[in-house]
Protein backbone atom coordinates (compact mmCIF):
# COMPACT_ATOMS: atom_id res chain seq x y z
CA UNK A 1 0.00 0.00 0.00
CA UNK A 2 2.86 2.35 0.80
CA UNK A 3 4.41 1.71 -2.60
CA UNK A 4 1.12 2.52 -4.29
CA UNK A 5 0.88 5.86 -2.46
CA UNK A 6 4.48 6.67 -3.41
CA UNK A 7 3.77 5.92 -7.06
CA UNK A 8 0.60 8.02 -6.97
CA UNK A 9 2.49 10.86 -5.30
CA UNK A 10 5.20 10.82 -7.96
CA UNK A 11 2.55 10.67 -10.69
CA UNK A 12 0.87 13.73 -9.18
CA UNK A 13 4.25 15.50 -9.02
CA UNK A 14 4.90 14.62 -12.67
CA UNK A 15 1.50 15.90 -13.76
CA UNK A 16 1.92 19.15 -11.86
CA UNK A 17 5.44 19.63 -13.27
CA UNK A 18 4.15 19.18 -16.81
CA UNK A 19 1.26 21.55 -16.19
CA UNK A 20 3.41 24.23 -14.59
CA UNK A 21 6.00 23.83 -17.37
CA UNK A 22 3.27 24.45 -19.92
CA UNK A 23 2.07 27.52 -18.02
CA UNK A 24 5.60 28.87 -17.57
CA UNK A 25 6.30 28.44 -21.27
CA UNK A 26 3.50 30.87 -22.07
CA UNK A 27 3.87 33.16 -19.06
CA UNK A 28 7.57 33.82 -19.67
CA UNK A 29 7.73 33.87 -23.46
CA UNK A 30 11.10 35.57 -23.72
CA UNK A 31 12.88 33.40 -21.15
CA UNK A 32 14.94 30.40 -22.10
CA UNK A 33 13.46 26.91 -21.63
CA UNK A 34 15.84 26.23 -18.74
CA UNK A 35 14.70 29.31 -16.88
CA UNK A 36 11.02 28.55 -17.49
CA UNK A 37 11.53 24.99 -16.27
CA UNK A 38 13.30 26.30 -13.17
CA UNK A 39 10.39 28.59 -12.35
CA UNK A 40 7.94 25.73 -12.84
CA UNK A 41 9.96 23.27 -10.76
CA UNK A 42 10.33 25.66 -7.83
CA UNK A 43 6.62 26.48 -7.96
CA UNK A 44 5.74 22.77 -7.84
CA UNK A 45 8.17 22.11 -4.99
CA UNK A 46 6.83 24.99 -2.92
CA UNK A 47 3.22 24.07 -3.70
CA UNK A 48 3.75 20.51 -2.49
CA UNK A 49 5.53 21.50 0.73
CA UNK A 50 3.45 24.55 1.63
CA UNK A 51 1.15 22.54 3.95
CA UNK A 52 4.21 21.30 5.85
CA UNK A 53 5.44 24.88 6.30
CA UNK A 54 2.01 25.95 7.52
CA UNK A 55 1.89 23.07 10.02
CA UNK A 56 5.35 23.93 11.33
CA UNK A 57 4.44 27.58 11.81
CA UNK A 58 1.22 26.62 13.56
CA UNK A 59 3.03 24.22 15.90
CA UNK A 60 5.82 26.68 16.66
CA UNK A 61 8.50 24.23 15.59
CA UNK A 62 12.24 24.78 15.83
CA UNK A 63 14.48 25.95 13.02
CA UNK A 64 15.76 22.43 12.36
CA UNK A 65 12.29 21.36 11.26
CA UNK A 66 12.11 24.20 8.77
CA UNK A 67 15.50 23.23 7.34
CA UNK A 68 14.25 19.67 6.88
CA UNK A 69 11.20 20.84 4.98
CA UNK A 70 13.39 23.17 2.88
CA UNK A 71 15.52 20.16 1.91
CA UNK A 72 12.32 18.36 0.92
CA UNK A 73 11.33 21.36 -1.19
CA UNK A 74 14.69 21.26 -2.95
CA UNK A 75 14.39 17.52 -3.62
CA UNK A 76 10.86 17.86 -5.01
CA UNK A 77 11.97 20.77 -7.20
CA UNK A 78 14.89 18.71 -8.50
CA UNK A 79 12.53 15.85 -9.34
CA UNK A 80 10.13 18.19 -11.14
CA UNK A 81 12.76 20.04 -13.20
CA UNK A 82 13.36 17.41 -15.96
CA UNK A 83 9.64 16.99 -16.58
CA UNK A 84 9.07 20.73 -16.69
CA UNK A 85 12.01 21.04 -19.07
CA UNK A 86 10.37 18.54 -21.43
CA UNK A 87 7.30 20.73 -21.55
CA UNK A 88 9.14 24.02 -21.97
CA UNK A 89 11.20 22.68 -24.86
CA UNK A 90 8.12 21.38 -26.65
CA UNK A 91 7.31 24.66 -28.40
CA UNK A 92 10.35 26.89 -28.28
CA UNK A 93 10.06 30.62 -28.45
CA UNK A 94 12.78 33.02 -29.41
CA UNK A 95 14.90 33.64 -26.30
CA UNK A 96 15.88 37.11 -25.23
CA UNK A 97 19.49 37.68 -26.42
CA UNK A 98 20.20 39.95 -23.45
CA UNK A 99 19.59 37.11 -20.94
CA UNK A 100 22.48 34.80 -20.11
CA UNK A 101 21.69 31.40 -18.57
Amino acid sequence: MVVMFAILGLACLAGMALLFGFIANYAFRRSTPNRCASYAAVAVGVLFTFPAYAALVEAGAELVSFVGVAVGTAILSALAFPLALIMTKRKPVEPDPSVFD
